[in-house]
């Protein structure tokens, strides 16, 4: 049965002016106060702008360049600090980095930083007349500390790494790659570039490749220098990183006995079905897996001449998107249609990197421009770099350009989390390893996802332990099937937000049982093409997260076929809410409460894991609706969902709701906030619409720090009660950190009607303007499951009638109004 499309659902409009006029009726703003003494916290941070403008004052240029003055503003533990950006302007400073929620990193063209010293000593004296508060109070109190920007600040652990062994004064040639302060102004931001180049021309240095986005807020250049040159570019203060070139990573492939004849034949995609991008090693094209079913393998960069797979990664990666379930299709002989095809760019060389002389920024931006031309709305992207580890809320550099990307061109970005070595997080061998690993993964930072893996637009995908074959002996796999992969990134992501958002099959690894001495025991991995050139067979098996990712590109694919029309918001919000979980690999762990172990399970392997089918279809009892709208910043959409009659059924037989929302934002590298709007959802029953913007308004931080300045007690979404607020799994709070977002609620018993608004739900969906443009309407997808159990009466036909009803409904309003 297809799914209904709700777009034509009345929903309510609350717009912006309607918004700001409930604000101004919430009285005061307030909040407590970090530093007890204005005049003593102001000598404090003049202390530290004395030594900044005495450090500035004693540097020279560095390879020709000023000095500038950039500067780290240390944020007090208890507050995120300063968040408006239009603060720091007026105080003459130019934000360009928040790192975690503790630093801010900020440019200013007046070495004297006369506005911000003016407003200091303006602070320093306190209330004046009447005011309870100093002028500034908010912006200072939020400030704990200033200090200079500095060479440690720029230099990568890569890079402090290979100094050290060769020394910061020699003559050996190191590669780097090059992190130039984007300012948010891109004519700056390419005369800082040209700057740069400008002072190494001369130097010996060679300038490989440079790449600089507006839309992401990036600037980088990659170079070969001696490492005496390289050592004093770290002086430089334009630069913001340094960093070593990623390192190339392992192949466990196992060839397997299959032979082309067991894969003869094969079926191949309609002519008409839909071109899934693959930004990868290239693919073998006439692979017997592949054959029939990619459209062009081609390069479009400066690095390649051809898109012929010389490495065997894309070619396996495109048979997963193709084929699906190899083994199974394997065991049975029975091979399923492929529901796309494939359009292959090939960015990575016979060493399954991106080639020395390119950035993976700009290889990247040109093969998505390319597929975007050609039509695609999906791209498989299971690269990534292995030094790229996201650390504390910085947005890498590759998922802020994806992210960009994907805004631009309207595409979905399917990524993998990247892989971790158990050895490099587990610590001394103990033979409860193979049962303990997803907690001592959570419990070290070196696991943290990969760039681009925190791509906040993207669907990030972490692996799980498939269903296992018979181990060699004396062997044992770590994980039991559906618990994450032992080598599987956990979140979370940018800010917070859930990544990855699903998971899929990548394999595990052996463990012997009385050592910690993993291999590649075919048993424990899957079944891909084997895209080697000179293969011996036409399948092997592999492991690694790269091949999870595929496995829900094609899911985005199948719904692209049955919607052709849908957007990348709508395809994201189809696929997640088909998502199941599973049992959690920490149950039964002492000491871990209920809430703990949901959100431990977000890091490890998200929402769960896809349903192809799910994604595309409804059934009697498990029936799908969908809309998709613009709302208005700083805005609420109020959907009022039918409750189906078998809710108010009694007996205790499960029956559940989900809901997921996804939304596709500017984003900024350096911005304090990432994207540029935050959108977020209830759900409500027996509650009028007009009280639902009420309490949505409530919740505001302006709200907050008036009830707790005024000790009020104002109606709040926590007051109401639990069959009216449905407490969806995961919380708004946790949810809503993220573009893609999913909620999931399930009862025992049926409903009862205690009001005239009972029988339906209220879905209110807000978005929150951040520094966005405040005229821009922001597009999103809204997908909402309701199911029931099978002693249950079906759904879909009542949801139907309902649902015409409301439309009709709907139109006789309009018409009336006139």
């Amino acid at each position: 049965m297809p799914i209904f499309d709700s777009a034509a659902l009345p929903h309510i409009e609350i717009d912006r002016t309607a918004v700001e006029r409930a604000r101004r009726k919430v009285p005061g703003r307030g909040g407590g106060r970090q530093f007890a003494k204005h005049k003593e916290h102001g000598d404090d941070i003049h202390g530290d702008l004395d030594f900044v403008f005495q450090e500035l004052g004693q540097r020279t240029p560095a390879l020709g360049i000023d000095p500038r003055l950039i500067l780290v503003v240390e944020i007090g533990a208890e507050t995120v600090g300063p968040s408006d950006e239009a603060d720091w302007g007026r105080a003459g400073l130019r934000v360009v980095e928040a790192r975690e929620a503790s630093r801010v990193i900020a440019f200013s063209d007046d070495p004297q930083m006369t506005e911000f010293v003016r407003r200091l000593d303006v602070y320093s004296k306190g209330p004046q007349g009447d005011n309870k508060t100093a002028t500034y109070e908010t912006f200072f109190d939020n400030i704990a500390s200033v200090r200079p920007y500095g060479r440690i600040d720029r230099m990568g652990v890569a890079l402090d790494s290979r100094l050290g062994e060769i020394g910061d004064s020699s003559s050996d040639r190191i590669t780097v790659d090059v992190e130039v302060w984007h300012p948010g102004d891109q004519e700056k931001a390419d005369a800082w570039l040209s700057a740069l180049d400008e002072a190494l021309t001369g130097f010996g240095v060679e300038i490989h490749d440079s790449f600089s986005s507006l839309a992401a807020g990036v600037s980088l250049m990659r170079v070969t220098a001696t490492a005496r040159l390289v050592s004093q570019l770290l002086n430089v203060d334009l630069i913001a990183k340094i960093e070593l070139l990623p390192v190339e990573g392992s192949d466990h492939l196992r060839p397997s006995n299959v032979d082309a004849a067991q894969v003869s034949d094969l079926p191949v995609p309609a002519g008409d079905a839909p071109v899934v991008g693959l930004i990868d090693s290239g693919v073998q094209a006439e692979h017997p897996l592949l054959r029939g079913c990619v459209v062009d393998a081609t390069a479009v960069g400066s690095a390649f001449n051809d898109g012929i797979d010389r490495h065997g990664h894309g070619t396996s990666v495109a048979s997963i998107l193709i084929r699906g379930s190899i083994e199974t299709q394997l065991a049975s002989g029975e091979w399923e249609t492929p529901p796309c095809r494939i359009l292959s760019v090939r960015v990575l060389d016979s060493d399954n990197r991106i080639p020395q002389s390119r950035l993976p920024q700009s290889e990247i931006t040109n093969a998505v421009a390319y597929l975007a031309a050609q039509g695609v709305k999906v791209i498989n992207v299971s690269l990534g770099d292995e030094d790229g580890v996201m650390v504390g809320d910085r947005a890498p550099t590759l998922a802020a350009v994806l992210d960009s990307l994907a805004q631009k061109f309207g595409v979905v970005f399917v990524v993998p989390t990247g892989n971790v070595a158990p050895a490099d997080y587990s610590g001394p061998f103990d033979e409860q390893l193979r049962n303990d690993y997803p907690l001592r993964l959570l419990g070290d930072s070196i696991g943290g996802l990969m760039d681009p893996a925190p791509s906040a637009l993207s669907l990030t995908v972490g692996g799980t332990v498939p269903a296992l074959r018979a181990p060699t002996l004396g062997r044992v796999p770590m994980g039991k099937p559906g618990w994450p992969s032992p080598f599987s990134r956990v979140g979370p992501g940018i800010n917070g937000a859930i990544k990855p958002e699903v998971s899929a099959p990548a394999g595990t690894l052996g463990q012997e049982l009385d050592s910690y001495n993993p291999d590649d025991d075919e048993a424990f991995m899957v079944a891909v093409a084997d895209g080697r050139r000179d293969r011996s067979t036409v399948v092997s098996y592999n492991r690694g997260t790269s091949f999870a990712a595929p496995h829900v590109a094609r899911a985005c694919a199948m719904v692209q076929d049955a919607y052709p029309d849908a957007s990348a918001n709508l395809i994201r919000a189809l696929v997640l809410q088909s998502v199941t979980s599973g049992e959690s690999p920490l149950s039964g762990i002492p000491g871990i409460t209920d809430a703990v172990r949901e959100s431990e399970n977000l890091r490890l392997t998200g929402y769960g894991s896809v349903s192809e089918e799910r994604s595309v279809l409804s059934g009697d009892r498990d029936t799908v609706l969908f809309a998709e709208e613009k709302i208005p910043l700083d805005s609420v959409h109020l959907y009022t969902i039918p409750v189906p009659d078998s809710f108010f059924v009694a007996g205790r037989v499960d029956r559940g709701i989900t809901v997921s929302l996804c939304y596709d934002p500017p984003v900024r590298a350096r911005r304090m906030d990432y994207m540029g709007s935050r959108m977020q959802f209830e759900l409500l029953r027996g509650v009028s619409p007009e009280a639902t913007v009420d309490l949505l308004l409530a919740e505001e931080k302006e709200a907050r720090r008036a009830r707790k300045d005024l000790q009020q007690s104002l109606p709040t979404l926590s007051s109401l009660s639990t069959r009216q607020r449905i407490q969806m799994k995961p919380s708004r709070t946790a949810r809503s950190a993220g573009a893609n977002q999913v909620g999931r609620f399930a009862w025992k018993s049926g409903f009862t009607r205690f009001n005239e608004n009972a029988s339906e739900f209220v879905l209110a969906i807000q978005n929150v303007n951040r520094w966005d443009s405040p005229t821009r309407r922001q597009p999103y997808a809204v997908a909402v499951r309701l199911w029931v159990g099978d002693n249950l009466p079906p759904v879909y036909a009542d949801l139907r009638t309902k649902v015409r009803t409301m439309k009709a409904q709907a139109a006789a309003r309009a018409q009336a109004r006139g």
